[in-house]
């Protein structure tokens, strides 16, 4: 009898425990977990975009940005915050890269895949060049969250 109601507590807290977790959007050490969409990966040339041009381009509806434009700006973007990171990436030692696909809702994202195996996506809006930031680290942080990080691709635009 003991081992029944025991049985019987255990799933009542376990299925309580699941309840409790239900949550989609919650603040977890200043990152805001969100649903993010499903990509299909459409891999760019590794090396394309590293042209460190200072000219900017305007982005309107009439030239939404593409790619290729996309990946170019998230490497300077990145390079700007890390001047280390060219090295790292091509010494081929870390295993950190790029890779650009485009999800269903329209917006570009850009995955970097850090030396520390942590995943970053930057989602861009192809029209305003709007951009916010996910990150994963498999092992610790098993689902994509949202960080405080956003800016605007106008800024690494170049011609």
């Amino acid at each position: 009898m003991k081992k029944k109601l025991l049985l019987i507590m255990c799933v009542g807290f376990f299925t309580f425990g699941l309840t409790g977790c239900g949550s989609e959007n919650t603040t977890e050490s200043g990152l805001h977990v969100e649903a993010i969409p499903e990509t299909d990966a459409v891999t760019a040339d590794e090396g394309a975009g590293t042209d460190q041009e200072e000219n900017k381009t305007e982005i309107t509806a009439d030239n939404a940005i593409s790619q290729e434009q996309a990946l170019a700006a998230i490497q300077k973007y990145c390079l700007a915050n890390d001047p280390e990171l060219e090295k790292m990436i091509n010494s081929g030692d870390y295993g950190a890269y790029f890779d650009v696909s485009t999800a269903d809702s329209g917006e570009i994202v850009v995955l970097y895949r850090s030396y520390t195996a942590a995943q970053i996506r930057y989602y861009i809006d192809p029209t305003s060049g709007d951009v916010y930031v996910t990150e994963r680290v498999p092992g610790i942080i098993d689902d994509e969250q949202r960080t405080n990080e956003s800016f605007n691709m106008n800024d690494y635009m170049s011609n």
